[in-house]
């Protein structure tokens, strides 16, 4: 039998390692918070509040950070083990995501190479819808992680990356105004296609994590105003009055609320709803 003094110098046993699960989210988390720091510095440099060479510094730093972090996301899947997504979907978004820091860093590297001096209105909309996307991957991970109110977000990333389309469109349209010379409209033209690139990336993350959540049945509830519905319990409140749907009906307003502000196509409704 140990002695007092023995068990009371006895050495505590250490935490649990964290699970597969559990570093998948760790993960995830830093590298869309890695996104977030790069779209701040390069919308930092835009607005003059910082100098361009020390933005592009930081961001290079956080691009390779963001690189260290994918390969370690890529080499837990070799480990056996329940991860936070299945799999294939945990490789796609991994790629997705680490797609969208590098073309920050592209942007920021062509604002240094190029030697910009006079920034455009349209390029500082674009960086601002890109720190606002970088936010909603940021959130989206984190309510991903607790299986929950994902939607909402992804539904963001939908809408910023339309924002995004019309700003290109408008920047060009003023680039091939007339009034700048060539060589700065190719420039412009470059960094802004490379930024609202990065906003289609951050659709295409949306995309793969309302696919993972209906395919695994993980969504849990959808809001729009004053509507939820409750996938679970198979019901639907309007400021929380029951509503009476027949089951076709829940399916029709299921499939309409999973893509709000986007337009569902005849043929899908007919083949999702009445098969």
């Amino acid at each position: 039998m140990a002695s007092p003094d023995r068990r009371r110098n006895a050495v505590a046993p250490e935490h649990s390692p964290p699970s597969a699960a559990e570093r998948d989210f760790e993960l995830l988390i830093e590298l869309t918070g890695a996104i977030v720091g790069a779209a701040e510095a390069f919308l930092a440099a835009l607005e003059k509040r910082t100098d361009a060479n020390q933005a592009w510094q930081l961001i290079r730093e956080l691009e390779h950070k963001g690189d260290a972090v994918a390969r370690d996301l890529f080499d837990g899947l070799m480990v056996p083990g329940f991860h936070a997504v299945q799999p294939e979907a945990l490789k796609v978004l991994t790629g997705y995501l680490d797609d969208v820091l590098d073309a920050i860093e592209a942007a920021a590297a062509r604002l240094v190479i190029y030697r910009i001096r006079r920034i455009i209105p349209a390029a500082r909309e674009l960086a601002a819808v890109v720190l606002e996307s970088a936010h909603e991957l940021r959130m989206a991970m984190r309510q991903l992680q607790r299986m929950q109110e994902v939607f909402p977000h992804a539904r963001t990333l939908h809408r910023l990356e339309n924002r995004a389309d019309d700003l290109l469109r408008d920047a060009i349209e003023v680039l091939f105004s007339g009034r700048m010379n060539a060589k700065d409209v190719v420039k412009w033209k470059d960094i802004c296609e490379i930024l609202e690139a990065s906003t289609d990336r951050c659709e295409d993350i949306a995309n793969v994590l309302e696919t993972y959540l209906v395919q695994t049945g993980r969504e849990d509830r959808l809001v729009a105003g004053r509507l939820v519905m409750d996938i679970g319990r198979h019901e639907v409140t309007v400021g929380g009055a029951p509503v009476a749907l027949s089951a076709k009906e829940f399916d029709l307003l299921h499939l309409l609320l999973r893509h709000q502000s986007k337009v569902v196509r005849r043929e899908r409704l007919l083949q999702e709803v009445w098969g």
